[in-house]
């Protein structure tokens, strides 16, 4: 239930806030013409446990350091 919510938030927030991606997951997404959700997607899908954790951590956490 827990990584749900974090993988949840993390593509919520990645569609609302597409700048929060690295540059080159947008760049694919209008290259290969697949689409900002299915890029967000597979940018998810290749993250470890412990780098979703962060990139949550980063984005939800106010006392997290940047």
């Amino acid at each position: 239930q827990k990584a749900d919510r974090i993988l949840t938030a993390l593509f919520e927030v990645y569609m609302q806030e597409p700048r929060q991606l690295p540059p080159r997951v947008l760049r694919r997404a209008e290259a290969a013409g697949e689409g900002v959700p299915r890029a967000i997607a597979d940018y998810i899908a290749g993250m470890t446990d412990r780098f979703a954790i962060e990139e949550y951590k980063k984005l939800f956490d106010p006392y997290e350091r940047v």
